[in-house]
């Protein structure tokens, strides 16, 4: 593993170490060559390779004690933003290979005059050896240079006391409790032959056998979520509903007509609060008396058959029907759940010859 990645204490501590040690860097350069540097401290680490990786550096190293120093180190590229800077921008590119005597002068005065303006924040003990470096990383740029360019400063960790700077968390979760998000919630589902879909009246309550009053799902994107919540005793239904949900039997029905297709019941998109989101993570259990009152669609295939009132009966939620769709559409979801049917059964039937239904005949038995 690469020990450049910062640990956990050095990552508490950046905002100290960019705190003391870039204004300083800033003032430095400043008042030495220019105002117009843009400082950004990118990096605290132990491991020195990986930082200077394929890059040329000019080091000055400063002696602190009879066993330890620190040093300063400037990029080549870094340079060149400096004098692009101070000097303007010109052809020549500074090469440290061929560094001149005063160039190389210029360079280490600034480096020793920003490691006394840094020494103060330094405790250093004379003949202490301290064996723990750490680096850190600045970028340096100017509004003429096309690229950041790269210096380091190299001191022993221990003649530094940085703190822990705890940043203020700006928001937490309370302060969007009351925030909306739409999602959809799914009360259950239930089978129904193709003849009583058909029959759907106005009035008629459908039972969602695989439902429970006190249970539903959560789906808002990929998320699918079941949760706990408080049933509203406002929306019980007594148990005898006298006659029923209005279905009649499937006598004399036809094949088609008694085919079984999957019914779910669903609130259309609702809106709920993070709090409540907040609340169904956790797994609590939650009060959603705020969404009892919006409608609920009957769905077959994903297509709306009808909609209606949530009512709890049983302990299963139902469906007051206050709107079918007309006979068109009826017919449309009729036909695409037969189709639904029978693309299963292709790969069955694949090798079967197509039969039609006009052999077969229903004869009425009279008694």
């Amino acid at each position: 593993m690469v020990s450049s990645i910062f640990f956990d204490d050095l990552y508490k501590q950046f905002a100290w170490y960019d705190s003391v040690f870039t204004p300083v860097v800033k003032n430095c350069s400043s008042e030495f060559f220019f105002d117009g540097f843009e400082y950004k401290l990118a990096s605290i680490s132990t491991n020195m390779n990986v930082l200077s990786q394929n890059e040329t550096f000019f080091v000055t190293k400063v002696k602190i004690n009879s066993k330890n120093d620190v040093y300063i180190r400037i990029s080549q590229e870094a340079i060149n933003v400096i004098l692009d800077k101070v000097l303007g921008k010109n052809n020549r590119r500074f090469d440290l290979t061929e560094v001149s005597d005063l160039e190389a002068r210029i360079i280490t005065s600034f480096n020793d005059f920003l490691y006394e303006s840094l020494a103060g924040n330094f405790t250093i003990e004379p003949h202490k050896r301290y064996n723990e470096i750490l680096h850190l990383t600045y970028f340096v740029k100017s509004e003429i240079s096309e690229t950041a360019a790269k210096f380091i400063i190299s001191v022993p960790k221990d003649i530094l006391s940085p703190k822990d700077i705890e940043r203020r968390v700006r928001f937490e979760d309370k302060d969007f409790s009351t925030s909306l998000v739409e999602v959809n919630l799914l009360l259950g589902t239930t089978t129904f032959p193709v003849a009583d879909i058909k029959k759907l009246d106005v009035g008629d309550i459908v039972v969602f056998e695989n439902s429970n009053s006190s249970e539903m799902t959560l789906i808002c994107d990929n998320i699918i979520q079941k949760f706990k919540i408080k049933p509203n005793i406002k929306i019980v239904e007594p148990y005898d509903m006298g006659g029923g949900n209005g279905m009649s039997d499937n006598t004399n029905t036809n094949l088609w007509d008694s085919i079984q297709v999957d019914m779910a019941a669903e609130f259309d998109k609702v809106k709920v609060t993070l709090g409540e989101l907040k609340s169904i993570e956790e797994g609590l259990i939650v009060d959603l008396c705020s969404v009892y009152d919006n409608k609920v669609s009957l769905k077959v295939g994903g297509k709306t058959v009808a909609s209606g009132e949530l009512v709890i009966i049983n302990d299963r939620f139902g469906v007051r029907i206050d709107k079918v769709n007309d006979s068109q559409t009826s017919s449309h979801v009729e036909n695409n759940s037969i189709e639904e049917v029978e693309n299963q059964k292709e790969s069955s039937e694949q090798n079967v010859d197509d039969f039609d239904y006009s052999d077969f005949e229903v004869e009425n038995q009279e008694n």
